[in-house]
């Protein structure tokens, strides 16, 4: 651009500039261009699509209701279709149970292979959305790769696959579901025992061992508590109680707590009691909150001397307790006073 130099240094600015917004304006230009092409591109696979879904479902429609036979359908599907064939049958799995479940995982059957091969060599969306559709249609063909998905480098395709084998018509995964618990830190303990505890009683027994095992990361063992709660496992209340007078972990403490709360019996109270003078409020909290479901009249004295506790939240649960078990008249004694937690008091009486 030497001829450039030609120009007053004035007009070299100006038309450097000129230059830039020319160059803005093609690129601008370009993408417009690109993104309605795009528009174009994508508007014309969703009507091709549409088209094909459209000459699928009746189809389908018979099979399920057993009038025609899957050969039917299977001579519509193209070469290039049979992924998204795979998809389209995978919107009708997740409403469909029973023996209209049998029928669209023998229509998949041919081309699940090609599923197959993308848990083994795709991307992670391709990876999870694989052993989400091979344990959804197939699992019983499949039940090795999509067991092996559990150790995917990806925790995404692992939790995937582990939802996939967590379910009660399948107990059989649940411990191979077990062994990569650990993997799941980033998950909520919530979600954790909400999936086991969908496979059912089965698996109880193996939560039940891993209580009090210290070999099990605490995090795992805590899950385990939780999940034996939702399930109301009556035959873990024993090891609960145990785990109360041999750990200190807070969290797990906690969760063998509420695990009593839900399967507890008067026998259990005596650890409860002990941790009512716990040093952590959260444990504090949790056993006179329990203590409240499985105590009786003779602990309302242990309750009262709770309301003194330093944490309010701590006060708030004895003061339930005590109500729950029978104790208003020591409430109504304190709501009259003028003990700092005489609100306190008033206040739970209020909501009775």
């Amino acid at each position: 651009m030497s001829w450039v130099t030609r120009f007053p240094m004035h007009e070299r600015v100006m038309l450097l500039l000129v230059l830039g917004i020319a160059l803005l304006l093609a690129f601008s230009a370009f993408f417009a261009v690109s993104t309605v092409v795009l528009r174009i591109r994508n508007d014309l696979k969703r009507k091709r699509w549409a088209k094909r879904e459209a000459r699928w479902q009746p189809i389908l429609l018979d099979v399920l209701a057993g009038e025609r036979e899957p050969d039917a359908l299977w001579a519509c599907v193209g070469a290039g279709d049979h992924l998204y064939f795979i998809d389209y049958l995978m919107r009708y799995a997740r409403r469909l149970r029973g023996e209209e479940r049998m029928v669209l995982s023998r229509l998949a059957g041919p081309y699940l292979k090609d599923v197959a091969k993308r848990l083994r060599r795709g991307d992670v969306e391709q990876r999870a959305r694989a052993a989400e559709t091979l344990g959804t249609l197939d699992l019983q063909t499949y039940a090795a790769e999509v067991v092996g998905a559990l150790k995917d480098p990806s925790p995404l395709v692992a939790m995937v696959a582990a939802r996939a084998l967590a379910r009660r018509e399948h107990p059989q995964f649940v411990v191979a579901v077990l062994d990569q618990l650990h993997r799941f830190d980033n998950w909520s303990t919530s979600f954790l025992a909400s999936m086991l505890a969908a496979v059912g009683p089965d698996a109880s027994p193996h939560l039940r061992g891993m209580l009090p095992d210290r070999g099990v990361p605490v995090r795992v063992r805590v899950v385990a508590a939780e999940t034996l709660a939702r399930l109301h496992d009556v035959g873990a209340a024993d090891g609960a109680a145990r785990l109360l007078a041999e750990e200190g972990d807070r969290d797990l403490l906690a969760a063998a707590l509420r695990l009593l709360g839900q399967v507890g019996r008067p026998v259990h109270v005596p650890p409860v009691r002990v941790l009512c003078a716990s040093p952590d409020f959260v444990v504090r909290s949790c056993a006179v909150e329990i203590l409240g479901q499985l105590g009786t009249p003779e602990d309302a004295s242990l309750l009262g001397a709770a309301m003194d506790d330093p944490s309010l939240w701590v006060a708030r649960h004895a003061a339930r307790a005590l109500q729950k078990i029978g104790g208003d008249g020591a409430l109504e004694a304190l709501a009259a006073s003028n003990h700092p937690r005489a609100a306190l008091a008033r206040e739970v009486l209020a909501q009775d």
